[in-house]
């Protein structure tokens, strides 16, 4: 009889623990908005989520097996809100962190290039700026907060991989500093738009930045992803 009165009452103590919200990392590497449309459904709406937080244009812009026209990005980027919004999700539409030209450039067949590639990922953040206020979504212009830090430097600095941070010729995905950097903008910016609420289930997606490629946790909320630095401040918030 006392194990039983135990149980309930362990049960009722769990149950009136506050609920504290979910972070899920769907990230995939070499993701484009055409492949977003393709796992949409089955990735992030048939979660039912509260809160996307999404952030792709990267391989759009500059993998140069993967490239699409400024036309194409734009309508992909609308389908996917629309389909977002009508499953009743809040959605935040966040622009790409600025690329070191000179590595990409080892990977990727400059030829193929009429513009810089930091210029396409600008022209990435206007689209998806727009995109945003037409359907009523959110804008976090996480490029900005990395070229206010004047990133990425060539082989300076600690935020995108090069030889001198990780011995890598990379200039594209972050370290796990780079990261951090991102998930902390992110919670600011969902703090200052009272968008935290300790019962919601927020999905991050993307390309291989948001699935944490080349860092511990890679594709989930553990190690050093920013879904993972994010959900981190996120329990923190809601413990204090």
């Amino acid at each position: 009889m006392k194990k039983v009165i135990l149980l309930l009452v362990l049960s009722m103590l769990i149950r009136s623990l506050p609920v504290i919200a979910q972070v899920i990392n769907e990230g995939v590497g070499g993701n484009t908005t055409k492949d977003l449309l393709v796992r949409i459904d089955r990735d992030v709406i048939d979660l039912n989520p509260d809160l996307v937080i999404v952030m792709v244009g990267t391989n759009d812009m500059l993998n140069s097996r993967k490239m699409v026209s400024y036309s194409d990005y734009t309508s992909n980027l609308e389908l996917l809100v629309k389909k977002m919004l009508y499953a009743d999700c809040k959605v935040i539409l966040m622009s790409p962190p600025p690329v070191d030209s000179v590595y990409l450039f080892t990977r990727h067949e400059r030829s193929l290039f009429t513009q810089a590639p930091n210029v396409k990922i600008d022209s990435v953040g206007m689209i998806a700026a727009t995109v945003a206020k037409l359907h009523n979504a959110f804008f976090f212009d996480l490029n900005a907060q990395f070229k206010d830090l004047n990133l990425p430097r060539h082989n300076e600095d600690l935020f995108i991989n090069n030889e001198r941070n990780s011995g890598k010729t990379d200039g594209v995905h972050p370290t796990a500093l780079g990261y951090q950097f991102i998930a902390e903008n992110v919670f600011l910016f969902l703090k200052e738009n009272k968008l935290l609420k300790s019962e919601n289930k927020i999905v991050c997606v993307g390309d291989s930045i948001t699935m944490g490629s080349g860092v511990d946790g890679a594709g989930t909320t553990k190690g050093s992803t920013y879904p993972a630095v994010l959900s981190r401040h996120i329990h923190t918030y809601f413990s204090k």
